[in-house]
């Protein structure tokens, strides 16, 4: 009994140690199943609702539009829009399943992906616009990933949407992508920049100009349209999040101004064979950019196919410098006349035409003795600058020179702009203060060159460039602009007044009088000629001829920089090849602007001939003498003349003007003379013909006033479309024509 009863007791025990074993096993595992529960809704809660929300929901991001870039007037240089392109990913369209049928049929693998691919071909080929052959080899592979097309147009999108969606052509499929598009080719190209992708995010971004310096705000934010699904895939919910699409820039530069800078600038490398050049053109009271030209250009549209060579690319105007020899000298003279050195009417020796400085010998283009100082300056001797520049003495001529902007960069804030190189005093030789009065051993760029030539226009006030006129943002509320440095005073305003009278001498009696002619206004500037530094010395027969200046000189409007790169016709003097570029640029710059002429003379003459148009009944009723010169005539003489005043609008076909341009309104004209390689406005009267109707002369490059003298003669009604020459004229040259009909123009 004992015995029994103690085996029981014993089972007993092992039965209770069994339970709590069990229980602590238990207890155990829901601890362990709790902690985790707490874990996963507590520090892993982000990632398991993130789990939840993606099985539930269906994303489609829809792109932002790139901001515009538009010019001070509006119109749009650059701007974007959504299209779709077609993507093959070889992997997903060779990843095909066999069904259990065709499986048993034997069917292979390679076999259904062959006539996937013969669907595909079958179908797209047509509508994509391409041929089998070309089709077919895309489609082969197993595992590119590559565009087949891009940016379709939209009805083509649409038909393989369509096909794609019967077809069930898993692997092939249409993406959203922003087009980048320039309306106007290659106008404003070194200032617009362009873009390409960024291989980390697969992203377009600017590369160049604008677009790089303000990619941040002209890229925008991707919207969201997102679709809730039930367990089960039925949608029941729709969600749209707006993109927010990028900011608008406006800059500061003029349509009409940068097209014709651009114009003129080829025509005249192309004229002198030169490698290159450049041009800017500013407002010296606001610092405003109105033009800013390089040649050779490229069209941002077509990125690698329309590029000659890397130097395309290059903003010369900002970021290459250059020594600027003679023009220099404007910032010698200024800087002796703002420390009371010298004064313009004063003699100075210039040595018959030769210096000796260290162990140099410098000499002048001609022989000069004993001058004035403001004949120095406009005969641009080289003897009477170094002479001026050793009074001053290093350390006082560097600190001008800073004070004027070189050795550093502007402000302007386009990428890669270069400050140029201004060497301490201290690393100067002992010839090296000659060199740098004549523009030798110093480098500048044609932007800090206008801005330093705009202080002087300005009453010795320097101002900081600007390029980017306002930012808008997507929402039409104009962002706070950037803070610019304060303009500050670099030389005395008396100074600046006498400077402004030796440029003016320039232009009159110096080495700018024969290539500087506006009629009716007067002018200030500076030629230089510079020689190119090569490996040993400076490179015989390789110059970058320059003109520096400003129109009028009275009250300054618009300050130029003309730089052409490595003229090889023969030609190569500042004055013969880059002076004309500066005359022709500054008189669309002042018809443009409608600028009053303030030539005094030629205000007076213009007043008689008001008064004597108004009383032959218009401008039909001038006869042939009654001109004031040859020429394009003043907005306010065209106001004058032509009853109404003039209705200026931009042409219909607003792409470059170039040589493929002037050739379509050249047939049956007889080639027009040329100055300096530009179009002159020299016009013959039409032949009379024994009695026969007259033809309709060629009016290519002619000037509005021009134009009304020939349709005067001829007994043609006249109407204008835009302003400065012609491009583009109806009738055509060589055209009977019959008095009483009208001729309309389009001017550029």
């Amino acid at each position: 009994m004992s015995k029994a009863s103690g085996s029981k007791t014993g089972g007993l025990a092992t039965s209770r140690r069994r339970i709590v074993v069990l229980g602590i096993l238990l207890t155990g595992w829901m601890v362990v199943i709790v902690c985790r529960l707490a874990w996963i809704q507590i520090a892993d809660h982000d990632y398991y609702a993130g789990l939840a929300r993606r099985g539930q929901r269906i994303v489609k991001s829809t792109l932002p539009l790139r901001g515009n870039i538009y010019d001070r007037d509006g119109k749009i240089l650059a701007m974007s829009v959504i299209t779709e392109s077609l993507l093959i990913d070889q992997v997903l369209f060779n990843d095909v399943q066999l069904s259990d049928k065709e499986k048993k049929k034997g069917i292979a693998k390679e076999t259904k992906i062959a006539e996937k691919r013969e669907r595909a071909v079958t179908k797209l080929a047509g509508i994509l616009g391409m041929t089998r052959g070309e089709l077919e080899p895309m489609l082969v592979g197993a595992n590119k990933h590559f565009w087949i097309k891009r940016n379709l147009p939209p009805a083509m999108a649409e038909a393989v949407d369509e096909e794609l969606r019967k077809l069930d052509l898993k692997g092939i499929t249409l993406i959203e992508e922003e087009q980048r598009d320039y309306p106007y080719q290659h106008l404003a190209a070194h200032l617009l920049g362009y873009l390409g992708v960024n291989e980390k995010s697969n992203e377009w971004i600017g590369r160049a100009g604008i677009e790089q310096l303000l990619n941040h705000q002209l890229t925008g934010r991707p919207g969201e349209y997102a679709q809730l699904v039930s367990a089960g895939g039925t949608p029941y919910q729709r969600e749209y999040l707006p993109p927010r699409h990028g900011n608008a820039v406006y800059l500061t530069i003029d349509h009409a101004l940068q097209r014709k800078a651009e114009f003129v600038l080829q025509q005249a490398v192309e004229r002198h064979r030169a490698k290159g050049g450049g041009i800017v053109i500013m407002e010296p009271g606001t610092g405003d950019i109105l033009a800013l030209a390089n040649y050779p250009t490229y069209d941002p549209n077509q990125i690698d196919a329309n590029v000659a060579s890397a130097t395309s690319y290059v903003n010369q105007a900002v970021v290459s410098p250059y020594e600027p020899g003679s023009i220099f000298k404007i910032i010698t003279y200024a800087a002796a006349i703002d420390q009371g050195i010298i004064r313009p009417e004063e003699m100075i020796d210039c040595g018959n035409g030769q210096i000796a400085i260290g162990s140099r010998v410098i000499r002048d283009t001609h022989s000069y003795g004993r001058i004035s100082i403001a004949d120095s300056f406009a005969k641009s001797s080289n003897v009477g600058a170094i002479k001026i520049a050793q009074r001053l003495g290093r350390e006082t001529f560097h600190r001008y020179i800073r004070e004027f902007g070189f050795g550093a960069v502007t402000g302007l804030g386009l990428p890669a702009e270069s400050p140029g190189i201004v060497h301490a005093p201290t690393r100067w030789r002992p010839d090296s203060i000659g060199s740098v009065a004549i523009g030798q051993e110093i480098s500048v760029t044609l932007i800090q060159a206008v801005t330093a030539v705009a202080a002087i226009a300005n009453n010795g006030v320097m101002v900081q460039p600007r390029i980017v006129s306002k930012l808008i943002g997507a929402n039409g509320i104009p962002f706070e602009q950037p803070s610019r440095s304060a303009p500050r005073q670099v030389i005395k305003p008396e100074t600046a007044r006498q400077m402004v009278r030796l440029l003016e001498r320039v232009v009159t009696d110096g080495t700018g009088r024969h290539a500087v002619q506006l009629e009716g206004y007067t002018a200030a500037g500076k030629t230089g000629t510079p020689q190119k530094p090569g490996p040993s010395g400076y490179a015989p027969g390789r110059y970058m001829p320059s003109f520096l200046g400003f129109v009028p000189a009275e009250n300054p409007r618009f300050a130029i920089v003309v730089m052409i790169d490595e003229p090889s016709n023969g030609s190569y003097y500042g004055g013969v090849v880059a002076a004309p570029v500066f005359t022709l640029l500054a008189e669309a710059a002042l018809s443009g602007g409608n600028v009053p002429p303030d030539e005094q003379r030629y205000r007076e003459r213009l007043e008689q001939l008001v008064q004597r148009s108004a009383a032959a009944g218009g401008a039909e009723g001038l006869a042939d003498g009654d001109e004031l010169s040859g020429g394009g005539e003043p907005p306010v003489l065209r106001s004058a003349l032509i009853p109404g005043g003039l209705a200026v609008t931009e042409p219909a076909q607003p792409g470059p003007v170039g040589p493929a341009a002037r050739a379509n309104n050249t047939a049956g004209g007889a080639a027009r003379p040329t100055v300096n390689g530009l179009s002159t406005t020299i016009v013959k009267s039409p032949p009379a013909g024994n009695g026969s109707e007259p033809t309709m002369p060629d009016l290519q490059g002619q000037g509005m006033k021009s134009v009304i003298k020939i349709c005067s003669r001829l007994g043609l009604k006249h109407r204008f479309n835009g302003n400065g020459v012609v491009v583009k004229q109806s009738p055509a040259p060589g055209a009977r024509v019959s008095p009483g009909a009208e001729c309309r123009v389009d001017l550029q």
